[in-house]
C-alpha cells in the first residue's frame, strides 16, 4: 500500500523529507505589506527572508493565508488520489488556523470523487485519508510528521499508524524562545492573542526577560520568564534532555530556528542534547522556521519539540 503525508508550510522539518518523497506540502500564502507569495519551505529563501527581517526596521502588515478546502481538494484530485491510497494530511493547531476546518471540509468531495479520478488512470483498489489537528504549531506539527514517517518506513498499516499518532498528539510539547518580545507582541496584539499582555511586554524589554512559550493540546503561552535569551534557550534545551532521560514513546526532536540552523549547534545546551539524543538512539532534525511561523514570531526564533508522556516543566538547567 502507498501511503503519503501531507503537512502545510508551517510544519518545521528539514527539506531533507520533502526531497526523500512521501511528504506532499500545502502551502501557505503570505502578504507582506504590498507583496505576495508562497511559502514552499524553500531553504536558501527561507534563510534570507529572516535574514531580510531581521536587517528591516519597518512595521508591515503581515497576513497568512492557508490552503482553502477548494485548493486543498483540487491538490488530492489532481494528483495525491492517484500517487497515493491512503494519505494522512497532518495541520497546524486549529486554534490557530483555519487549515483542519478546511481540509475536514475538503475531505467530504474528494472522498465523493476519487473513484473516477482513480478509475481513469487505471486504478481500482479504494483510497482513503485521514485528517489530524497535531493540536501544535511548528516544530510541534513537525515531531508528530516525522513519527509519521518513520511508521511508513518500517511498513506499518494506517490504522496503526492513525491510532499511535492521536494516541501521542496530547503528549507533545513544541517549547519556544523568541528573541524580539515587540515583534511577537506586535503580532499577537493584531491577532488577538493575549498570550503576551503589554504590562508583560514592557516590564520584560526593560529587563531583557524572554519568555519560554509551551504549544500543547491546541494551547500556546508562557512557562517561565527567564533573564537573557540564552538562559532561557538553555533552560528549554535542559527539559528536553531531561525528557530524553526519562525516556520517549517515540524517538525523535525536531528543532527549528528562524534564521540558518547552523547557528543551533553553538546555542547553550544544545550539545549536551545532541549528545544524550544519540547515545538513546533519538534523532535530531534541526530546520529552518518556516517563513509563515518567521512572520508571527520574528527572526532568532528557537523551538523545540518531542513526545513524552513523562514530561513535567522544570526552571532549571
Amino acid at each position: 500500500m502507498r501511503i503519503g503525508l501531507v503537512v502545510d508550510s508551517s510544519c518545521d522539518l528539514p527539506h531533507s523529507f520533502f526531497e526523500e518523497g512521501g511528504i506532499e506540502l500545502m502551502p501557505t500564502t503570505l502578504r507582506i505589506g504590498d507583496q505576495t507569495f508562497e511559502d514552499r519551505r524553500n531553504n536558501n529563501q527561507t534563510i534570507a527572508f529572516h535574514s531580510e527581517q531581521m536587517d528591516q526596521k519597518t512595521d508591515f502588515e503581515v497576513e497568512s493565508i492557508p490552503y482553502s478546502s477548494e485548493q486543498i481538494e483540487t491538490l488530492f484530485l489532481d494528483k495525491l488520489v492517484r500517487k497515493y491510497d491512503h494519505v494522512f494530511c497532518l495541520t497546524v493547531t486549529q486554534s490557530r488556523s483555519d487549515i483542519y476546518e478546511n481540509a475536514m471540509k475538503a475531505s467530504i468531495g474528494i472522498l465523493g470523487k476519487y473513484k473516477k479520478v482513480r478509475q481513469d488512470a487505471g486504478i481500482d483498489n479504494h483510497f482513503s485519508l485521514a485528517v489530524i489537528n497535531s493540536g501544535n504549531i511548528f516544530t510541534g506539527t513537525a515531531v508528530l510528521a516525522a513519527e509519521v514517517m518513520r511508521m511508513i518506513k518500517a511498513g506499518a498499516a494506517p490504522s496503526a499508524i492513525d491510532s499511535r499518532i492521536r494516541e501521542l498528539v496530547p503528549h507533545t510539547y513544541c517549547y519556544m524562545v523568541p528573541p524580539d518580545l515587540s515583534h511577537i507582541y506586535k503580532r499577537a496584539s493584531k491577532r488577538g492573542d493575549k498570550s503576551i499582555g503589554w504590562a508583560g511586554f514592557m516590564l520584560g524589554s526593560m529587563l531583557d526577560i524572554k519568555p519560554i512559550l509551551l504549544g500543547h493540546m491546541d494551547e500556546t503561552g508562557p512557562v517561565a520568564k527567564l533573564r537573557h535569551f540564552d538562559v532561557a534557550v538553555e533552560t528549554m534545551f535542559a527539559n528536553v534532555t531531561r525528557a530524553v532521560w526519562a525516556g520517549l514513546p517515540a524517538p525523535v526532536i525536531c528543532v527549528g530556528y528562524g534564521g540558518d540552523p547552523s547557528a543551533v549547534r553553538q546555542m547553550p545546551g544544545f550539545s549536551r542534547l545532541l549528545a544524550e539524543a544519540e547515545s538513546a538512539g533519538v534523532a535530531i532534525h534541526v530546520a529552518p522556521m518556516s517563513m509563515t511561523g518567521g512572520v508571527h514570531t520574528g527572526p532568532g526564533c528557537v523551538t523545540v519539540a518531542f513526545i513524552s508522556d513523562k514530561h513535567t516543566f522544570e526552571e532549571k538547567v
